[in-house]
């Protein structure tokens, strides 16, 4: 009797062990994508600013303009995934990683010239967008049409070296002014790898 408990009880333990690892294999493996806003399919122009200078990349420019656009848009979005195990150990689902709206007046001559050892990317869209956080349109009050939605066609999203999960910020311009963003959005991003790569880029002028 002893040896069958004992026996069914290792089998226990075996099968335990053998659902813990596969759930940590999975949780590994399987990627959580915190991206909110940026729609990278209908990216159609992105313009890089630093410090002192600044560079334009289309869709639609020469092999080696479309190379550094097509290779910014894979950074950026390998960024915004982590595996669900390494978001957990950081924090990413916690209420205070959760992507939110941010109502504040920013200029765009403010965002054109970022602090140094920074980034800001400019995404223009090839339509306009309604904005959605977490699933849930964001409306504007102060719009007096029946539609409060907010769209929008160009935001701007800064860059830095964070190797970890780090909350990031979007710049909405909306439909109704070009010259500020008075809606932004933050999320959790890791954006080091694409740093580097603007960081290397040759910037003329």
């Amino acid at each position: 009797m002893k040896n069958t408990l004992t026996k069914v009880l290792t089998i226990v333990a075996i099968a335990l062990v053998g659902v813990i690892a596969v759930t940590a294999i999975t949780l590994a493996l399987v990627k959580t994508n915190f991206n909110q806003v940026i729609n990278t399919s209908k990216i159609n122009g992105i313009t890089i600013y630093t410090d002192s200078k600044d560079n334009y990349y289309s869709a639609d420019g020469d092999d080696e303009t479309k190379k550094v656009f097509n290779d910014i848009i894979n950074l950026y979005e390998k960024g915004t995934r982590e595996s669900v195990i390494s978001a957990l150990f950081q924090g990413a689902f916690s209420s205070k990683a959760k992507a939110e709206v941010v109502k504040s007046t920013v200029s765009t001559s403010e965002l054109k010239t970022p602090a140094a050892g920074t980034f800001v990317l400019k995404f223009n869209f090839s339509e306009k967008l309604q904005l959605k956080v977490n699933g849930e349109v964001v409306e504007d009050e102060s719009k007096y049409t029946t539609d409060k939605s907010i769209y929008y066609d160009t935001v701007y999203v800064n860059i830095e070296n964070n190797t970890a999960l780090t909350k990031i910020k979007c710049y909405i311009i909306s439909d109704t002014s070009i010259n500020y963003s008075y809606t932004q959005v933050a999320f959790v991003a890791h954006h080091s790898a694409l740093y580097d790569y603007i960081n290397d880029l040759d910037f003329p002028g």
